[in-house]
């Protein structure tokens, strides 16, 4: 679904499945359930916080469970991954 120029203040916002155009979000919780990709373009986000639900907070816990069960190699491991995501900036998917 694409939502454009519209204002988000104090509220859940999930993203899963939603293109957002240049929309501002005012002290807003993003909410990643991991079931669909989205896109936030354009967007002025003010004081929000990202939370992870579902799926995405599987992925967050495994990643979680190898950084700190795995010694230096786990440390390394989700580093690499954390490397790739920023090398990435702009080739996501929307």
């Amino acid at each position: 679904m694409k939502i454009s120029n519209n204002k988000f203040s104090n509220e859940e916002v999930v993203l899963d499945f939603h293109e957002y155009n240049a929309c501002e979000f005012t002290n807003c919780r993003f909410v990643v359930l991991g079931y669909g990709a989205f896109a936030l373009n354009q967007c002025e986000v003010k004081n929000c916080e990202f939370t992870f639900a579902g799926p995405a907070a599987s992925v967050i816990q495994t990643m979680a469970t190898i950084y700190h069960s795995l010694g230096d190699q786990g440390k390394q491991l989700i580093e690499g991954t954390f490397d790739q995501i920023r090398n990435a900036a702009g080739n996501a998917p929307a």
